[in-house]
């Protein structure tokens, strides 16, 4: 079964009409969920997206992401990931390796999660994840 991992930029893209690559973002959503790929992201991406979105947008359209993310929980179209201290910990370890990169800690859990649940890609706007040898889309 195909995984792909969903960062943050592509979600905000998703969720904002007027950012870079929205329509790209959009299709290439939809056309995983046809293909049947498990479209994971997680709480660590959750809560940055949400925060990205009542500071750049408004709070009606934090809520439309958030309502986007319960109800592909509630019907099993996306997975949402647990980060714990041991991801985190570890995390902060990718953090101080890859310094030279200026990882969020964020990206530090994606990566330790893409890796742990041998998920092929991350569909992402940041350069960040190629630099670090992950199959990056769009």
């Amino acid at each position: 079964m195909t995984k792909a991992f969903i960062d943050t930029s592509a979600w905000i893209s998703y969720s904002l009409s007027k950012q870079p690559k929205h329509s790209t973002i959009k299709s290439l959503i939809k056309q995983l969920i046809k293909d049947r790929v498990t479209i994971c992201t997680s709480n660590d991406v959750v809560d940055e997206t949400t925060t990205r979105l009542i500071y750049d947008a408004n709070i009606k359209i934090a809520e439309r992401f958030i309502n986007l993310i319960r109800e592909g929980v509630k019907s099993h179209s996306l997975a949402q990931l647990w980060v714990d201290e041991e991801i985190q910990k570890e995390a902060f370890g990718l953090v101080q390796k890859f310094s030279e990169h200026k990882l969020s800690l964020t990206d530090a859990t994606t990566i330790i999660l893409v890796n742990r649940f041998h998920i092929e890609s991350v569909i992402s706007l940041d350069s960040d994840f190629k630099k670090v040898g992950l199959r990056v889309l769009p």
